[in-house]
């Protein structure tokens, strides 16, 4: 069995999640500490004396017998193992002159982090008395970078067993570009409005949960506005503006939006009251048992929200009760008013979106 673990590589996203799973697989979930050396450099970087105590633990038998786990945690110094007569690469040379020998078997070692290089003596030692993982990122200058994206997404899935057809591997490289950090934080998104691993999940359920990074500052907006979050809604307006190439137009569509917001926060608030659902949590229970025709009937009487996802339901239900019926009607009238003041006046449409926000989320419960 191995027991020397090497990761790295240039895709950091991808060298610590893999080192995190083989800590998982060696040392258990509550590694005991009297079996488990970590060593992480500080403030100040990675220096040799990190090293040096790493080799002294190596170098240590398992204190109370059985096999002890040391591990090099997200170390960022590999890179100076070529650098010339420096402390911290006389102490990687030492490392790697110490691995050639081999471990032995009631020691497993794993380091993490970029930067190797596969020409020097680490790289080798590490190769040959265990095993070592490189994970590059996806580079857009490289013309097979989306096949290496949904390898990335694809093994992501499978660590996970989930299973996504190709159409949801294609839309996921479109929202992500080469981003591998967010692979899991998306696939977990997924998961969540499963409620699991099992069964099937369509290309439009993925649209409406893994959003691109303009849409998904929209969503944010829309988020904390519910949330009654105005140094947040502010924020995100910011970041929306920067990168957008029409601060006019972008600020009227949020206008837009928000009152979006409002119009299916109002809609839910009436279709509870009129069913009689308790809580946020009871529409989502009956939105999933409701079959196609009752749906269809409540889309013809106004409600149609009902054909969002059920999970999406419950989330802006959550926000609409932090709203009374007098507020949302009082906010809709002011994203109009604010929609106004951007076509008949010099006022700027970003200066009548934050003017109506900030009116809006102060308004006082009466």
């Amino acid at each position: 069995m191995t027991n020397i673990y090497l990761i790295s590589g240039n895709d950091q996203a991808q060298i610590a999640a893999h080192a995190e799973k083989i800590i998982l697989q060696v040392a258990g979930p509550k590694p005991d500490d009297f079996a488990f050396d970590c060593f992480q450099e500080g403030d100040a970087g990675p220096d040799a004396a990190l090293i040096q105590n790493l080799l002294m633990s190596l170098k240590s038998p398992p204190f109370l017998g059985g096999q002890k786990t040391v591990w090099l945690k997200h170390f960022s110094g590999f890179a100076s193992e070529g650098d010339k007569s420096t402390p911290l690469s006389k102490a990687l040379k030492e490392l790697a002159t110490f691995l050639a020998q081999g471990l032995p078997k009631d020691i497993v070692l794993v380091m993490d982090g970029p930067g190797i290089d596969r020409r020097r003596a680490l790289a080798k030692a590490c190769a040959d008395k265990g095993e070592l993982i490189t994970y590059q990122k996806p580079d857009k200058l490289n013309r097979n970078w989306q096949a290496d994206m949904a390898a990335c997404i694809q093994l992501a899935a499978k660590d996970k067993n989930l299973n996504l057809s190709q159409n949801i591997v294609d839309y996921l490289i479109d929202v992500l570009g080469t981003d591998t950090a967010r692979i899991d934080s998306e696939l977990e998104k997924i998961i969540c409005y499963m409620g699991g691993t099992q069964g099937q999940v369509t290309l439009d359920e993925v649209r409406q949960i893994c959003i691109g990074q303009g849409e998904e500052f929209s969503w944010a907006m829309g988020n904390f506005l519910g949330l009654r979050n105005l140094q947040e809604c502010l924020r995100v307006i910011d970041a929306i503006s920067e990168q957008s190439k029409d601060e006019d137009r972008t600020s009227r569509s949020l206008i837009l939006n928000a009152a979006g917001f409002f119009r299916q926060a109002l809609q839910i608030r009436l279709f509870m009251v009129i069913n009689k659902i308790s809580s946020p949590i009871s529409l989502k229970r009956l939105l999933e048992e409701s079959g196609d025709i009752q749906k269809q009937a409540w889309v013809e009487d106004g409600s149609d929200f009902v054909t969002m996802h059920p999970y999406r339901v419950q989330m802006i239900a959550e926000q609409a009760v932090r709203y009374t019926p007098q507020e949302i009607i009082a906010a809709t009238r002011t994203l109009r008013d604010a929609l106004w003041q951007c076509i008949s006046s010099s006022t700027s449409p970003r200066i009548s979106l934050e003017n109506a926000l900030i009116k809006i989320i102060g308004l006082q419960r009466k």
